[in-house]
């Protein structure tokens, strides 16, 4: 008996354990659509305008051509038609809503840009609910010849697969129409038979718009969440790769172009020159006694002179001028347009900037100098990039042996 009490009860916490778990996923799931919802909601909007602003003329001209059928039946009935009064409102009910149809069609033209605002955001349900409510009315007054319900079906289902509806929305709506259309009918399908089993289709095809609603709005939520997500996954990507790109083209320590990138923009623009018959001048700066800095305060404090080095260079030298870091503690500049007599110039104004920007690490003031060389083409040479560099290399090695700080 204890153990049959104890496997019941056991039973019992499995059996709440495992209703506490489900509750818990739903809420979870719930809480993820509606976050999911509020992700495409714009985009939904903008969707059920677009769509609303293409067909309402569509249903629009097809509820005209049969608005001219019914003209045509009602001006030709015979005397005493048994069908006249259904031939009648059938005319005056299909004229009502394609005006109403056409009238939201020419109203969304202005809203196209516009999904955002309350007019954008309700003028897709107004005009499905339109159809809706039209197509009760129809079918109310077919009941005077049949006990079909075509017209609701059709147009609860077309409007299911046409707007996307919140859920939410979805209910409020189809529950409407149910009722609308339980209530109306009654007043022109007299056969208490027929006008249950009516009652009943009518509610299974609501229930059947509002499952196809939901379905759509969870299949256009799921794209366009994924659609998202790839847009967000396919930025992030870009951003590595521009990322990358400046990784293979910068240098790390200072953010100057690499040995590799300025040796080939420099051949590019030696090539511009050439064309346009300019002169171009570089300058080739190495840091004097910098191993005495790294073995002094280290290398952390040897990497804060280096990146002080390549923001005072950039700051001196024009927007088009090029300035690389060849490696170490060895710098690079390249200036087109430029003549030997300017670019030495440039060059003594860099050394001196140099000369007063005392670097300041740990309490402590670290001076900086910098031996030049520089070699320059005139516009009437035509000079390679490897001899301008093995030209101002040799000029940097007599600044180095003429005593250093020193432009040759």
């Amino acid at each position: 008996m204890q153990h049959a009490a104890k496997s019941a009860c056991s039973a019992t916490v499995h059996r709440q354990s495992m209703n506490t778990y489900t509750v818990r996923d739903l809420r979870h799931t719930m809480e993820r659509w509606n976050t999911e919802y509020a992700l495409v909601l714009d985009e939904a909007h903008a969707s059920n305008l677009h769509r609303t602003r293409l067909l309402s003329p569509v249903a629009a001209a097809l509820n005209g051509l049969f608005a001219l059928i019914f003209l045509w039946l009602v001006l030709s009935a015979a005397d005493g038609d048994p069908a006249y009064r259904w031939k009648l409102w059938q005319l005056f009910t299909h004229t009502g809503m394609g005006i109403a149809l056409a009238a939201c069609g020419l109203a969304g033209r202005p809203l196209e840009h516009r999904h955002r605002s309350w007019p954008g955001r309700w003028l897709p349900v107004f005009s499905i609910a339109i159809c809706i409510g039209f197509s009760i009315l129809i079918t109310a007054i077919d009941q005077w010849i049949t006990a079909a319900i075509t017209p609701f079906f059709i147009a609860c289902i077309v409007s299911s697969l046409t707007i996307y509806l919140r859920p939410q929305m979805a209910a409020i709506l189809y529950s409407v129409a149910c009722l609308a259309f339980s209530w109306l009918i009654g007043f022109t399908q007299h056969n208490p038979d027929i006008l249950l089993s009516n009652r009943i289709n009518g509610l299974a095809v609501c229930a059947i718009g509002f499952c196809l609603s939901v379905l759509m709005w969870r299949k256009f939520t799921t794209i366009a969440v994924q659609k998202h997500q790839l847009e967000k996954a396919h930025a992030e990507l870009q951003l590595k790769q521009r990322e990358l790109e400046r990784l293979t083209r910068q240098d790390g320590l200072t953010g100057l172009f690499n040995r590799n990138t300025f040796v080939e923009l420099s051949t590019n623009e030696l090539k511009r020159a050439k064309r346009q018959g300019s002169a171009t001048t570089i300058l080739l700066l190495d840091l004097d006694h910098f191993k005495r800095v790294n073995d002094t305060w280290g290398h952390p404090a040897g990497d804060a002179v280096l990146r002080n080095v390549a923001q005072n260079m950039v700051n001196t030298v024009r927007s088009t001028d090029l300035v690389g870091r060849l490696g170490g503690e060895e710098f690079i500049v390249l200036l087109p347009h430029t003549t030997a007599e300017s670019g030495r110039k440039i060059a003594e104004k860099i050394r001196q900037r140099l000369e007063q920007s005392d670097v300041r690490w740990e309490g402590h003031r670290i001076a900086v100098t910098a031996s030049i060389g520089l070699s320059s083409t005139t516009a009437d040479e035509e000079r390679e990039f490897d001899s301008l560099y093995t030209e101002a290399d040799k000029a940097l090695y007599l600044a180095k042996q003429r005593g250093r700080n020193r432009v040759i």
